[in-house]
């Protein structure tokens, strides 16, 4: 179970570098102006989808977890968590993140969080709750199979492990071809990928990157010229900068330790521990807390180590640590200022809508979108398209005046 700390540590730490404990981050892509963690996750799943199917195809064991595809709950979970994506700018691990980095709004997140959690721990006891995950359930399948155990991912009829690396391969080509040819900013030409390929921008997306690096390090500690935070804040901004690889190689770090999870039989999810949390305080003895207490494995664990990890990267790293000072993310606050009380409530009522989706429909981010897209697993690309659609719409509407 100890072992959490560490790959929590690890995914936290490499996140935290990426920009995912800013909350703005995600608000930029709820409004499709920053297009890196598609980016990051397409190319992280290029990698690693075919390394777990490869190795599975050779007979090396996994815990497999690819969530069961129960079509309406989690087409209303999926929506519910990228409308509360939106507004809150966080997914249920870049909470822990945000903590490790400072963040007072990450503070009020948690409780969101843990609420949502427990009120579909409550629907979950009804006659809807059970509905919701029952109807039009078709267990957990795989592009190309089904899970039938912990441990066995079984082909369909006439195909075999080597025919699912195949179909690995070929869903890793387009999920590579995502990564290089999506521009990363609105306005811009180019993906991260193709921007160190062809070591080239346009003046947009010189722009681009050095407000990037202004609002990740808005509120953060000082750092000297030619250390390591600002070639990691500046990456992309400086000239031949020898870290300008390592936002694309943290796509294949975070995908390949999620695939080293799977190895050491424990599963990646960040979610399930507000709804252990919330069982803990409020619902002992309800059947979804009983439930979560039996499944429950490094969850806790790992999401300390994320916190951890982030805290020593916006510490000795990036220097991005805000102490807890009131910083407002940019475009919250050129839609509905500076208020405090105002953003506060955004970030508690998004997480309390992202929770409640994430557990509705059984996964999260880490869950549904990492893990279940790297399995190739139905569930998470139903999720994936529905998170994504709710995500765009409601920011349209929510930021779209100014």
């Amino acid at each position: 179970m100890w072992v959490g700390l560490l790959i929590g540590f690890i995914i936290g730490a490499a996140a935290e570098i990426w920009g995912i404990a800013n909350p703005e981050t995600l608000i930029r892509l709820a409004k499709w102006e920053d297009r890196l963690f598609v980016i990051c996750i397409t190319l992280g799943l290029a990698i690693a989808t075919p390394v777990i199917y490869g190795l599975y195809a050779l007979g090396v064991g996994f815990h497999w977890s690819p969530k069961p595809l129960y079509v309406i709950g989690i087409l209303i979970g999926g929506l519910l968590f990228g409308a509360g994506l939106a507004l809150s700018g966080y997914f249920p691990g870049s909470i822990w993140m945000a903590l490790g980095e400072g963040r007072r709004d990450a503070i009020y997140a948690v409780f969101g969080a843990i609420l949502g959690a427990a009120t579909w721990t409550a629907l979950f006891q009804t006659s809807v709750g059970q509905w919701l995950v029952s109807t039009l359930n078709f267990g957990s399948l795989v592009i190309g199979g089904k899970k039938i155990s912990p441990f066995v991912i079984q082909p369909l009829d006439g195909l075999t492990r080597l025919d699912l690396f195949g179909i690995a391969v070929v869903y890793a080509v387009a999920m590579f071809l995502v990564a290089y040819y999506v521009p990363r900013y609105k306005g811009g030409t180019r993906s991260c990928l193709r921007e160190n390929i062809e070591k080239r921008m346009t003046p947009i997306e010189v722009e681009k990157h050095k407000d990037t690096a202004m609002y990740l390090t808005d509120g953060a500690l000082p750092y000297e010229s030619g250390s390591t935070a600002q070639k990691l804040n500046e990456y992309y901004a400086t000239e031949s900068n020898v870290t300008r690889w390592f936002m694309v190689s943290v796509a294949g770090i975070v995908g390949l330790t999620v695939v080293l999870e799977m190895f050491l039989h424990q599963i990646f999810g960040e979610s399930t521990t507000d709804s252990w949390i919330a069982g803990m305080l409020f619902f002992p003895n309800f059947k979804y807390s009983q439930i979560v207490f039996k499944g429950i494995g490094w969850e806790p664990f790992s999401d300390i180590g994320t916190l951890m990890g982030s805290f020593f990267s916006a510490i000795f790293l990036t220097r991005r640590f805000t102490a807890f000072r009131n910083i407002i993310p940019p475009s919250w606050a050129k839609r509905f200022g500076y208020n405090s009380a105002v953003r506060f409530l955004g970030s508690f009522g998004g997480t309390y809508l992202m929770l409640l989706g994430a557990r509705m429909a059984g996964g999260c981010a880490s869950g549904h979108i990492l893990s279940g897209d790297l399995q190739m697993a139905l569930s998470g690309l139903e999720f994936t398209a529905a998170v994504f659609a709710s995500m765009l719409i409601t920011a349209r509407i929510v930021y779209g005046k100014r």
